[in-house]
């Protein structure tokens, strides 16, 4: 079944556009057809008011063919056929102004949009006499014909006919794109962008699925394409790192044995220190480029525990880092990953600040984690700049040799965007800075 409506189902979305503008058409001749057909003849729901204006026209011209003594018969015999024809003086008729076809509002606002398209014989005029709509004909200097009783509605057959196929064919041409619109371009769309939302780079699968018009698959066949690339593009850094790593450890190893056989002294010291530091880079580096903060799953647990247990480590090895919230505070959070962030930036701070808060607060849509030192701050300007990777401020937090590589930062920014939450950072006062984290309360595409 689906083989076959694929081969009748144009698959681009112009040929598919062309084929709703045919069956639209399609669509607005059988029911304009179907209404003219309805609509025929003198339907009493549908009054056919260029009827109903002709014989008015045909009554007045025969009456002023009429000799005048004779009018009162004909029209008699006229207004026992069920019709409503006086003939009154005509300067009466004339005192009276002309008012528009339809008298409620709808009415004049339909035959605002659609005029009709024919014109009152016998130099006829709508009128209102007594209260009811009506047309007059002047039949000599002193008398006047006048119908009433004359349909007051919008729903005639003039009307109905020609804005049968204006109405339809704007009601067909929407209901029909709108559905278009939907199933060929917005439902694709929403799945290709939800797919993107629950995207993750280390499964093998294809992540778009690639159904719809040939433009859709085209951009989920390029999205998977584009999705592999970069995948294959972490895996050679990965691996080059770690091989790198690898073949620098060994002769890394080597110089420290040699260097502690040294005898005491200023070279041996130095030696070690750097040494020690290019380990430390080493280990920072792959310390990033682990994956286990993507492949960790959002989970429902204790963000205030969370954050008092980062707390009681710092303290438990001499430093003043302190909790400032409420004892529980339950949401959705990747715990292993949030503990790392918050560690990462209550490691920064140690080291440029004498004391350091971490405070929890709490909204209906987030959790505000805010960690506040008294250190020195970052100038305005490069806090732009702190969460990019190998990032490092010498003149503001101190000696870059001395205190990191610049990756602390970005690992805490992945893991709060993995979480769909936002950093920030703020001047605290009266010196230092604070780090503001908000993460939403419930499980969000990240």
């Amino acid at each position: 079944m689906k083989a076959i409506a694929k081969q009748i189902v144009p698959q681009s979305l112009r040929a598919q556009i062309i084929a709703v503008i045919v069956l639209a058409a399609v669509v607005i001749n059988v029911l304009g057809e179907a209404i003219e057909t309805f609509t025929e003849g003198d339907h009493p729901a549908m009054p056919n008011m260029e009827a109903v204006a002709e014989r008015a026209g045909m009554l007045a011209r025969l009456l002023d063919e009429t000799p005048t003594d004779a009018r009162d018969a004909v029209l008699a015999a006229t207004n026992r056929a069920g019709f409503d024809f006086r003939l009154l003086p005509r300067q009466t008729i004339d005192q009276i102004p002309s008012s528009p076809r339809w008298h409620s509002d709808i009415g004049r606002l339909f035959g605002t949009l659609f005029p009709p398209d024919y014109q009152l014989p016998y130099g006829g005029r709508w009128l209102t006499v007594e209260g009811r709509p009506g047309l007059a004909f002047n039949l000599d200097d002193t008398t006047a014909l006048v119908q009433l009783g004359v349909p007051d509605t919008f729903l005639t057959t003039q009307f109905v006919s020609p804005a049968s196929y204006y109405l339809l064919a704007l009601i067909v041409l929407f209901c029909l794109f709108s559905l278009f619109a939907v199933w060929a371009i917005t439902d694709p769309l929403k799945r290709i962008v939800s797919a993107l939302g629950k995207a993750e780079l280390d499964s093998g699968e294809d992540l778009f699925a690639e159904r719809g018009s040939n433009e859709i698959i085209g951009l989920a066949r390029a999205l998977n394409k584009m999705r592999a690339r970069i995948r294959t593009m972490i895996d050679n850094r990965t691996r080059m790192l770690r091989s790198v790593s690898h073949d620098l450890r060994t002769p890394l190893t080597r110089l420290r044995l040699r260097a502690e056989r040294l005898d005491e002294g200023k070279q041996r010291s130095a030696m070690l220190s750097d040494i020690a530091q290019i380990e430390g880079l080493i280990d920072e580096t792959l310390t990033y480029l682990r994956n286990d903060v993507s492949t960790e799953v959002l989970q429902q647990a204790d963000i205030a525990s969370v954050l008092q247990t980062v707390c009681a480590e710092f303290t438990d090895i001499g430093f003043s880092v302190s909790y400032c919230g409420p004892d529980r505070l339950p949401g959705w959070c990747k715990p292993n990953a949030l503990a790392r962030a918050i560690g990462n930036l209550c490691d920064n701070s140690v080291k440029f600040a004498p004391h350091v808060t971490v405070a929890l607060a709490s909204t209906e849509a987030t959790a505000l984690i805010e960690v506040r030192d008294d250190g020195p701050g970052i100038p305005e300007m490069a806090r732009g700049r702190v969460f990019e990777p190998f990032f490092k401020m010498d003149s503001a937090r101190g000696s870059a040799s001395k205190h990191g590589f610049g990756l602390g930062l970005s690992i805490v920014a992945d893991i709060v965007h993995g979480h769909g939450g936002r950093i920030e950072l703020i001047d605290n006062e009266p010196t230092g800075l604070i780090v503001r984290v908000d993460l939403p309360c419930m499980p969000v595409a990240a």
